[in-house]
């Protein structure tokens, strides 16, 4: 057991367990002398820049001398212990002769700052004593010995030399009751172990005592065998990756799975048991945790679980499939259980890039990996091979800021094939070291990539087909369906904020004789080239779309009739192959249905028609029309 340790001598000496007695270098006791040693460096400095003549070098150099002496007793610690005892007496005694010297009482204040540091610096009441009675008995010789001291103000400092010197022994023995307090919680700390250090090391299981703030103040070899960390690595460290601060703990235990620092994994049934032991000022909660290995056990359950669980999966993700839902999430959710992993993202194609499309474990949606670059994703993008690697970190391939954004130890590459083609990648890591990948994991991963190929390539069918029902097949402009679905919401918008709406039909002029003189294929290319060049004078959020034959719709969001007149007249230079087209339009009224709209805009087209074509003609007013 460890005895009391006790604090005397002018640096203070700690009792060890043997009984020793080693002097009092510990970082509080450095850092007093280094207090005092800042403390005298500033009175060298002020001593420099208010005396002048011979009391400006003594001092100065008394006080720079102490300064020296001090931090190198703070620095040296051990090798500086004996005369460390004697040094207490060195700044007193440079504080009185500042006042003996200057023959200037205001300097007693630096005696009293003196007298004060020294009560809250040295833990030895001996030297303490007598370090203020020199302070004392000194400032009182220069009194009596210099005529120039004794002024009105002698009784006054005399008060405050009186009471820096109780202030000084208030603080010593602050001092001395703090370090009676820490001897005391170290023997209490001493008796629990000595209770319990026998039972640890016979203990067959492992068991590991952790105080009331989780850590732990002991572990038994068994403990350390199965986690397959030394005793001096666990105790000190937190037990928050057994038993979770806040979660209630079933008595009956739980298994758990660990993770040991060599990569093995071991199952263990994790019992935890809670006391309470009284002390002076609170009750402290200890925990003692115990460890049976079921390593074995586990191994032939799991093996049965996760078969179940993978088929749970594929069945789930072909469900989602068969719904017309984004099977994404479900997937990359599924493949992260199954291979025991801590995060798992999903990258796609797009344009010259792979893009994260999905993740769980990490947020990295968004992120993009250009194609044709050298890193790990874009290798298995172009070979089509799955890759694991166990220390991905040792590898050029691998990016390290990816390693950081998801704290990977381990990490797997995993190609997503359709139609003998890679579609996508899935990205699996893990944050402990994976020696290997097991053969149900890798299965696991493989048939899942698979399920999520066919979860793509069922995507891409249904937005193809919703993009054909909603597009013109020859122009690649809306259709008449896309046109009555967007130009609702545009009328809707309209009606709301109250902003104008201009419609317009813009007609190939003489298209029929355009087809009868180049043919029908010519034709075609006629509106393909004119659908272009129409779309490219609009603005963004303008809606186009082909009418039929060779009308073309537009509407015209937020433009009135000047606003109108001049975005369709440049619509109309932009016909191409040296074509001319006819536009009609009209702005509309704000309370007229949009038939009636269209009707307008129809027969102002016509007048465009009838006066000359090639032109653009305003629909007439609502109010004159009628």
């Amino acid at each position: 057991m460890l005895s009391a340790d006790r604090h005397d001598g002018p640096g203070g000496t700690v009792r060890t367990a043997a009984g020793a007695r080693c002097p009092d270098d510990g970082p509080a006791a450095r850092w007093r002398r280094a207090a005092l040693a800042a403390y005298y460096v500033a009175l060298m400095l002020a001593d420099c820049l208010m005396l002048t003549g011979a009391a400006r070098i003594v001092l100065t150099s008394l006080a720079a001398v102490t300064a020296a002496v001090l931090l190198v007793a703070a620095t040296r610690g051990a090798g500086f212990r004996r005369a460390w005892q004697n040094l207490v007496y060195l700044p007193v005694l440079v504080a009185v002769a500042q006042v003996a010297i200057t023959a200037q009482l205001h300097y007693t204040t630096t005696l009293l700052l003196t007298l004060v540091g020294v009560g809250g610096a040295v833990p030895a009441r001996r030297t303490a004593v007598l370090a203020g009675l020199l302070g004392c008995a000194g400032w009182a010789a220069a009194v009596a010995t210099e005529q120039r001291l004794r002024t009105p103000e002698l009784g006054y400092y005399a008060a405050q030399l009186g009471m820096a010197a109780m202030l000084g022994v208030i603080l010593h023995e602050a001092l001395r009751r703090r370090q009676r307090d820490l001897r005391a919680a170290r023997d209490e700390l001493a008796v629990v172990l000595e209770r319990f250090e026998n039972l640890f090391q016979a203990s067959p299981a492992g068991v590991g005592i952790a105080d009331e703030h989780g850590v732990f103040v002991a572990v038994n070899p068994a403990f350390c065998d199965l986690v397959g960390m030394p005793a001096d690595e666990l105790v000190g460290a937190s037990s928050h990756a057994y038993v979770e601060p806040g979660v209630p703990i079933d008595p009956a235990g739980r298994e758990m799975r660990y993770v040991r620092p060599d990569g093995s994994v071991r199952w263990a049934w994790l019992t935890v048991g809670r006391t309470g032991v009284l002390d002076r000022t609170d009750t402290r909660h200890w925990m003692l945790i115990h460890l049976h290995d079921v390593t074995d056990r586990h191994v032939a359950e799991r093996t049965v679980r996760e078969s179940d669980r993978l088929l749970a999966a594929v069945s789930a993700a072909a469900r989602r499939i068969r719904t017309g839902e984004d099977a994404r999430g479900t997937i990359i959710e599924a493949v992260r259980e199954l291979a025991e992993a801590d995060s798992v993202s999903l990258l796609e194609p797009d344009g010259t890039d792979l893009v994260v499309t999905g993740d769980v474990g990490v947020e990295v949606a968004g992120t993009r990996v250009p194609m044709n670059g050298t890193s790990m994703i874009a290798s298995v993008y172009r070979d089509g091979q799955p890759v694991f690697l166990a220390d991905p970190d040792h590898d050029p391939r691998v990016s390290a800021a990816l390693l950081r954004l998801v704290s990977a130890r381990s990490m797997m590459w995993q190609p997503v094939i359709a139609d003998g083609r890679v579609v996508a990648i899935l990205v699996v890591s893990w944050r402990t070291r994976v020696t290997s990948v097991s053969d149900l994991r890798a299965r696991a991963v493989a048939l899942l990539a698979d399920e999520t190929a066919l979860a793509l390539e069922h995507e891409r069918l249904l937005s193809r087909l919703e993009q054909m029902a909603y597009t013109d097949t020859l122009t690649g402009l809306s259709n008449r369906r896309a046109w009555q679905s967007r130009f609702a919401e545009l009328l809707a918008a309209a009606r709301a904020d109250g902003q104008p709406l201009a419609v317009a039909i813009a007609d190939l002029d003489h298209f029929k004789r355009y087809n009868d003189t180049y043919g029908h294929p010519a034709g075609d290319d006629l509106l393909i080239t004119a659908a272009a060049a129409f779309r490219s004078q609009l603005r963004d959020g303008d809606l186009i779309a082909r009418w039929g034959g060779e009308e073309f719709v537009i509407a015209l969001p937020g433009c009135g009739d000047a606003a109108a007149a001049e975005i369709l007249d440049r619509l109309r230079a932009a016909t191409p192959a040296a074509e001319t087209c006819s536009v009609g339009y009209a702005v509309w009224d704000g309370a007229e249905p949009s038939e009636r709209l269209l009707e307008r805009a129809d027969n102002a087209l016509y007048a465009a028609k009838s006066a000359g074509r090639d032109m653009v003609r305003g629909a007439v007013p609502v109010a004159v029309a009628s």
